[in-house]
């Protein structure tokens, strides 16, 4: 199959029983309708797989069991809301997304994701998961007082700030997402930092930014959204100036479970409304770093999966050199599961994320 799929993309370990229980889940939540009540309990279901999966995942066993179970008590479930009076009673919801622009709905639901997030959140968090995936893969940096760093698909901002506290002289976040650019830049002011991390409402895949112009390149699980990540990654290059370090992460195929379980998340809200799904995850007394763990892959209009060759073949074709795809990660990083021979981590994680550093 196409590693380029948008949707329902299964990799070959979600056969028989696993398989089953998911296209019983999925006939299940169809049949909920288009109530209120309908819409918030498949919501629900992507934390109660999630949760779920980790729970299965933290055990030493074959995990497809567990997961087969897992699913199948989801069924249970969406069952009997179909029979709740809720049910009956809710007016038909007006939750479905209308047909607007991809990339607008994908820059709002980013933008309202990250504009919930805590001060630690927003930056204690990631300063430290970028210096430590930085530190355990060795990645050698330009002295980064006088760099220029180009943050590209920055979202809400957070890992612009980060590369400013890890010593960057100069930031520069670029998003499409007019809710994530504006939410950066309070941010940003209220820290202080304004006058060294910039934000600029702009396409990742049509960067409008002059040639050799930055120090240090960065895209982190940006360009699986978008229409083009190929032409994004050459774009990335044009900015990147000779010498200069890249870093990119993309998702991965093949994704074993953990994304087997996301694309079942896929296929269950691939009609909500983004906004309310997050209202009603968030009503659980989920933090909000973790409402966009839950909801980020889920309902992104594209969620495009590719090998570490695809990758490296087209940062080659770009100019790349150097190309190196990092095999550390933080400890939840499933790479690093990988790294560390969890028992079934290939079952679990496939391959790990894909975070690729090169030259030019």
């Amino acid at each position: 199959m196409d590693s380029s799929t948008e949707r329902g993309f299964y990799s070959t370990l979600w056969t028989g029983a696993l398989a089953e229980a998911a296209d019983r889940a999925k006939t299940a939540a169809a049949a909920l309708g288009d109530s209120h009540w309908a819409s918030t309990v498949r919501a629900w279901s992507v934390p109660y797989l999630k949760y779920g999966m980790e729970e299965v995942f933290e055990r030493p066993d074959d995990p497809k069991p567990g997961l087969t179970k897992l699913i199948d008590s989801l069924t249970e479930y969406l069952r009997a809301s179909a029979k709740s009076s809720l049910g009956r009673i809710s007016p038909p919801s007006s939750q479905r997304e209308h047909k607007a622009p991809v990339e607008r709905v994908t820059g709002q639901h980013y933008g309202n994701l990250f504009r919930e997030f805590t001060p630690h959140s927003f930056a204690g968090e990631p300063v430290k998961l970028l210096g430590e995936r930085l530190s355990r893969n060795d990645v050698r940096l330009p002295d980064l007082k006088s760099a220029r760093v180009l943050d590209a698909g920055c979202g809400g901002g957070r890992y612009s700030v980060a590369w400013h506290l890890l010593g960057a002289g100069h930031v520069l976040g670029v998003d499409l997402s007019e809710h994530g650019i504006a939410d950066a830049r309070e941010r940003a002011k209220a820290m202080k930092i304004d006058s060294v991390v910039d934000f600029q409402f702009a396409d990742v895949v049509d960067l409008p930014l002059p040639p050799d112009s930055f120090d240090i390149v960065f895209s982190n699980g940006v360009l699986h959204h978008t229409r083009d990540w190929k032409r994004g990654i050459h774009n990335l290059l044009r900015a990147l100036k000779p010498g200069g370090v890249g870093w990119l992460y993309l998702i991965e195929n093949p994704g074993g479970y953990f994304w087997d379980i996301n694309e079942l998340c896929r296929d269950i809200m691939a009609n909500e409304k983004h906004e309310d799904a997050r209202v009603a995850v968030a009503g659980l007394g989920i933090p909000a770093n973790r409402v966009f763990y839950m909801l980020d892959h889920a309902m992104a209009p594209i969620n495009i999966r590719l090998t570490p060759e695809e990758i490296a073949n087209e940062l080659a074709t770009a100019g790349a050199t150097s190309i190196r795809r990092l095999e550390r990660g933080v400890d939840f990083d499933r790479v690093e599961r990988v790294y560390q021979r969890d028992s079934y981590a290939t079952d679990k994680f496939g391959v790990g994320e894909n975070r690729f550093v090169f030259s030019k």
